[in-house]
């Protein structure tokens, strides 16, 4: 038997927007219930409007059964069509990882609220309120109660969401924190003191006025009728409520955060990755660890402007840009620490190749490049990504050079050979041109390798 659509709706929600992907869905993208229910959320207001007739003919007639579900159906096709139309037309920023996750708790928070909502309204509608033709008063006093301690939660989380104070100092005789820009940080940080204080110092006293304060509201839902009070269902509203709105508050505090210091971080990142790459004269040490710090922190579509502004400075290979951005690439390889982007790898490799040496350790820099290509090689195979020749050409070339019968001037040993001729025949010139092998081979080591392997190489 095949499952109503309806039914699977959220099955099919929580499998497609979870905050690690889904392996159902592992782009992250979303399912295709917003797509079909695009198409017709404008016929459920009709569906809605029609329920509502139903509703009032119900009433009419005393068929209090028929005309609570019709009505509790009809506010619930009422919220999906609202946000329906809200994900029509909404479309998610591009965010950092942290801000992404407060996003995400804020989305189920908000579900937790709609279901107590709905609960709420299935209590105001029971058959007793519509007898006493109580239920307008119901609702609307529900809603009262439930909003306004959503929004006194959401205040109290918004307190203690924002940044305390912090006059710390570093090493440097630095404020280790960025300072408050309103007063209000300040002010927030004294009220939480006093509140948390205050609250423990009366905890003992608490429930009796609170039990008080939520007689005094079930008292006005059911005044002029013969319905008895109910402070539990006024208390669970308010606590279900407060709870959920202090949570809010807290999460949308923490969430407007990360995106302003994600906005800030980028910022950061890209300028001082110009001033390191276009400094003249060069930049000192410290410039060159605080951007490989903000390249850390940047968002992925930060870092890839950074990469492509790096790639296009190192484009004409020379010792000097080679040897400006190394520390650039560096940081985006050590920050793509689960191996998903191999260029990179490539270009890190190239402009280790392409840097002045060190007399001291000449290897060093060849075997470095030799692992980052083999990095880059097999990310790029695994990914499927077509060609990217050039990293095989490139290897051939760093194990020529640390080939040491090639450096004193001897054939290679069979094995070795085997696999630089195995990496020249997948970089043929129609897969990498002439120009890009020069500016990587720009010793020529790789006509020598042949002319000292002519048997291999045949």
């Amino acid at each position: 038997m095949k499952i109503p659509f309806f039914l699977r709706l959220p099955v099919l929600w929580a499998a497609g927007d979870t905050p690690a992907g889904s392996p159902l869905n592992p782009n992250h993208s979303k399912p295709d219930v917003i797509e079909r229910l695009r198409k017709y959320y404008p016929l459920l207001l009709l569906v809605a409007v029609a329920m509502i007739y139903v509703v009032v003919k119900a009433e009419e007639r005393g068929n209090w059964h028929v005309a609570q579900s019709c009505l509790l159906t009809a506010l619930l096709l009422t919220a999906t069509t609202v946000w329906c139309w809200w994900q029509e037309r909404h479309k998610t920023p591009d965010l950092s990882v942290k801000a992404e996750i407060y996003r995400r708790a804020l989305e189920k928070l908000l579900w937790c609220v709609a279901v107590g909502m709905f609960a709420m309204l299935s209590a105001a509608t029971r058959q007793e309120y519509w007898q006493a033709h109580n239920v307008a008063r119901a609702i609307g006093y529900g809603i009262l109660i439930a909003g306004s301690a959503f929004i006194s939660g959401v205040l109290a989380g918004y307190l203690f969401g924002l940044r305390p104070t912090d006059n710390s100092k570093n090493s440097a005789n630095q404020p280790s924190s960025p300072p408050p820009q309103t007063n209000l940080i300040e002010i927030a940080d004294w009220l939480t003191k006093i509140i948390l204080g205050a609250g423990l110092v009366q905890l003992t006293r608490m429930p009796t006025p609170i039990w008080n304060f939520a007689g005094k509201m079930a008292k006005g839902v059911v005044e002029g009728t013969s319905e008895p009070a109910n402070p539990a269902m006024a208390l669970a509203i308010m606590g279900f409520f407060s709870t959920c709105g202090l949570l809010y508050g807290y999460l949308w505090t923490r969430y407007e955060d990360a995106v302003t210091s994600y906005g800030a971080g980028d910022a950061s990142a890209a300028a001082l990755v110009n001033r390191w790459l276009n400094g003249h004269p060069a930049p000192d040490d410290q410039t060159r660890l605080d951007m490989i710090d903000a390249v850390k922190r940047a968002s992925s579509t930060a870092r890839m402007r950074i990469y492509l502004q790096a790639e296009q400075y190192r484009k004409p290979a020379a010792e000097d840009t080679n040897e400006r951005s190394l520390p650039v690439f560096q940081a985006l390889v050590e920050t793509d620490s689960e191996g998903v982007f191999h260029r990179n790898r490539g270009q890190y490799a190239l402009a280790l190749m392409g840097r002045k040496k060190d007399p001291n350790k000449p290897g060093e820099d060849w075997s470095n490049a030799l692992a980052l290509l083999n990095d880059a090689i097999r990310i790029r195979e695994l990914s499927d990504e077509p060609g990217w020749r050039q990293y095989e050409f490139a290897r051939a070339v760093c194990r020529i050079k640390l080939d040491q019968n090639f450096n004193k001037g001897q054939a290679s040993d069979a094995q070795l050979a085997q696999s630089i001729l195995d990496d020249l025949d997948m970089a043929t010139d129609a897969a990498v041109p002439k120009v890009t092998k020069d500016l990587i081979d720009k010793d020529k080591v790789v006509n020598a390798w042949v002319n000292l392997n002519p048997r291999q190489a045949t």
